[in-house]
């Protein structure tokens, strides 16, 4: 694989990283919780996807007693988030509010994240296939943009994904429930002082990361294929350019998850690397334990948010 066409698989890995990492740093700055879950949640956007738009006759997926229902692609994808949405709040209203509430400790909401996890994923493999499975998108080759190799769709998911970014930017800098967020963000005690209901702002926390992740699982899918356990394969990756950027700092987890997504592709076309393609991860990881060495707080990030 030539220079140009690893940078363009890298440029759209950074792109899946980046908004990963941003709706699980959003989440962590705002309830302080280390989501494990967070691929599950990024798998199920894909995988309701799938399942709203196959054709009706297809068992690409699900089993023949589930049948996929055939909607056009983009309103499956409108449908998808929404639920992923949904998801999230249930999560939060039958989950972890009531382990909030009975004051149960950082360590414990750890293990019940790791446990939901593992539940999660074996639950999309009893109704998946353990197949990858792919959206019914016209097949594209790969054009000269820039000198980069990208096909046209690829394109068009690059700049999605930095308008969904920049319009997280916008809504968590100049809207009133943006500023609530960041405001509980660093403070649920001032905040409540300050007349910002925290319960709610930690739902909706939970309803926008979850519809984010969502997003991020069905980008992943349209650029690579859908399977069951797409989301906990790149929950390492979405941790390191969290971290990287700055624990807490979703401007900061932007910028983190792109440098390790690019990092990563690129590292494929390293003499050393040659026929361990599978430790391909390994450079990305080692820039991210090398600058937490030297900047324990991440690149953005603030010594307070990581107590």
């Amino acid at each position: 694989m030539c220079i140009r066409d690893r940078l363009g698989n890298g440029l759209l890995l950074g792109v899946i990283i980046a908004l990963g990492s941003v709706a699980l740093s959003l989440l962590y700055g705002v309830t302080r919780i280390v989501n494990f879950a967070h691929g599950e949640i990024i798998a199920l956007g894909a995988v309701m996807t799938l399942f709203f738009s196959s054709s009706p006759d297809s068992s690409l997926l699900f089993f023949d007693r589930y049948s996929p229902i055939g909607i056009n692609f983009f309103g499956s994808i409108v449908i998808s988030i929404i639920l992923c949405g949904i998801f999230g709040a249930s999560l939060e209203i039958f989950l972890f509010r009531p382990l909030r509430k009975n004051n149960f400790g950082n360590i414990a909401v750890l293990v019940v994240t790791i446990g939901l996890s593992i539940f999660l994923r074996h639950i999309y493999l009893l109704f998946a296939s353990a197949k990858p499975s792919s959206f019914i998108l016209e097949l594209q080759r790969r054009e000269d943009y820039f000198g980069i190799q990208l096909t046209p769709r690829n394109v068009q998911v690059l700049v999605l994904g930095f308008i969904v970014m920049i319009l997280v930017g916008l809504f968590l800098t100049y809207t009133k429930t943006g500023k609530a967020m960041r405001a509980v963000r660093d403070s649920s005690d001032l905040a409540s002082v300050t007349g910002i209901n925290s319960d709610y702002i930690i739902l909706v926390t939970w309803i926008f990361s979850s519809m984010l992740a969502g997003f991020t699982g069905i980008i992943q899918g349209v650029i690579n294929n859908v399977r069951w356990n797409m989301g906990f394969l790149i929950l390492l990756l979405i941790f390191a350019g969290t971290v990287l950027g700055g624990i807490g700092t979703s401007f900061g987890a932007m910028f983190g998850g792109f440098v390790i997504g690019v990092l990563v592709q690129l590292s494929v076309g390293l003499e050393f690397m040659d026929g361990h393609t599978e430790a391909k991860n390994a450079l990305a990881l080692g820039l991210m334990i090398l600058i937490l060495l030297i900047r324990p707080q991440g690149i953005f990030g603030t010594k307070d948010r990581i107590s």
